[in-house]
């Protein structure tokens, strides 16, 4: 049997997402694919769009046989962790291949950039140098370096899809888990609604109110949400301004500058805008403060080479002999009752994760916490 495993966030899942899954299938000709799916929060530190259950269920009816969960620890960080918690679930399950969507499908250049982010050549590490004496962030100036040392456009070697594509690669070393790149259609930030778009444009067309029919599959429209989520600035502010944290990927006095940002502002976005700079990336400002808001600290973060567990969120009737050769090969304990979790810290900052998620639905009723224990596993008909 072979299965081949997504990693994901499908914030929400859309038609660019329906067509990965079938290429995933034909191109690995597997008899399951397993999805490794970010939580409540997204890579990015904001929360998602629809909750992790939603967004299960609208994989499960649209190609996926398995849901797993990537932990908030690892799925809320930059990108080498981020890959690290994916790679970490699925090739801990013992799926066959990680299929992963992408700018390009030239698996050798991937693997060429994979090189160079473990063994900089004194060329490149001087390209680098030069330009974060600029102020530029590290990501910027590498990225710059590198395409002046390989001779190509900065803006396709850092691709956000190629970025993760690299991480992805350097983690599968060691493993048993094949690489496979599925070319992606479409821009990935690109706002034109369409039949194949980004899910940047998807949210903002639900937050515009428009019919988004023509870029989500059928199955999947009835479970959009009807009301826009509400924000989390208050819950957020009152946290940072408290102070007294270790952020995972802060440092270089970061955690104060958010703190001294968050206590002359009225806003989050008016507190982020005064923390970014050429430095500080608003992506890297925004996860520091949902790491603050939700209580995972530097401390714990270190604590875990990679994920202790692999949470089985839902599954589509038939899928249980996929299920059974998983449980088979897996080197993770796979867990589906959460009430086993309790008290081990990584699902502790989960739980937390998704408290304060909740917080940001529109209805009282779905704002209560411990929803980690009272939502029901995910199980799709056939």
């Amino acid at each position: 049997m072979t299965i081949a495993g997504v990693i994901a966030e499908y914030n929400p899942f859309h038609n660019g997402h329906r067509f990965h899954l079938r290429r995933t299938r034909e191109e690995s000709g597997c008899d399951g694919v397993a999805v490794c799916l970010a939580g409540n929060f997204t890579q990015r530190g904001e929360p998602a769009a629809l909750s992790k259950w939603t967004r299960a269920r609208m994989a499960l009816l649209c190609g996926a046989d398995l849901v797993f969960e990537l932990p908030a620890l690892f799925a809320v960080r930059t990108a080498d962790f981020f890959a690290r918690g994916g790679v970490g679930v699925l090739a801990g399950l013992g799926c066959d291949a990680l299929s992963f969507g992408c700018e390009t499908d030239d698996l050798a250049l991937i693997e060429t950039l994979a090189q160079l982010r473990e063994s900089e050549p004194e060329a490149l590490s001087r390209g680098v140098r030069r330009r974060l004496e600029t102020g530029m962030s590290h990501a910027r100036a590498r990225g710059e370096a590198l395409a002046e040392y390989l001779g190509m456009d900065a803006e396709t070697l850092g691709a956000p899809n190629l970025t993760l594509a690299v991480e992805y690669l350097r983690c599968l070393r060691g493993t048993n888990t094949r690489p496979l790149a599925v070319r992606r259609v479409g821009a990935y930030h690109d706002r034109a609604l369409g039949e194949i778009c980004s899910a940047t444009a998807v949210r903002r067309a639900l937050a515009a109110g428009e019919d988004v029919s023509r870029a989500v599959p059928a199955a999947c429209l009835p479970l959009l949400p009807a009301t826009p989520r509400q924000g989390l600035d208050m819950a957020f502010l009152y946290r940072l301004r408290q102070g007294g944290f270790s952020l995972p990927d802060a440092g270089e006095g970061l955690d104060g500058l958010l703190v001294r940002a968050a206590r002359e502002s009225g806003t989050l976005e008016e507190a982020v805008g005064r923390a970014k700079s050429r430095r500080y990336t608003r992506a890297r400002v925004v996860r520091a403060a949902a790491h603050a808001a939700a209580g995972i600290s530097a401390e714990l973060a270190a604590a875990y080479v990679g994920p202790p567990y692999a949470r089985l969120l839902g599954m589509r009737e038939g899928a249980e002999m996929i299920l059974r050769e998983l449980s088979r090969r897996a080197s993770l304990p796979i867990v589906s009752d959460p009430s086993r979790l309790r008290g081990e810290p990584c699902f502790e900052a989960e739980c937390r994760v998704t408290d304060l998620w909740a917080l940001g639905e529109p209805e009282s009723r779905d704002r209560r916490a411990g929803q980690e224990f009272t939502r029901p596993f995910v199980r799709v008909e056939a």
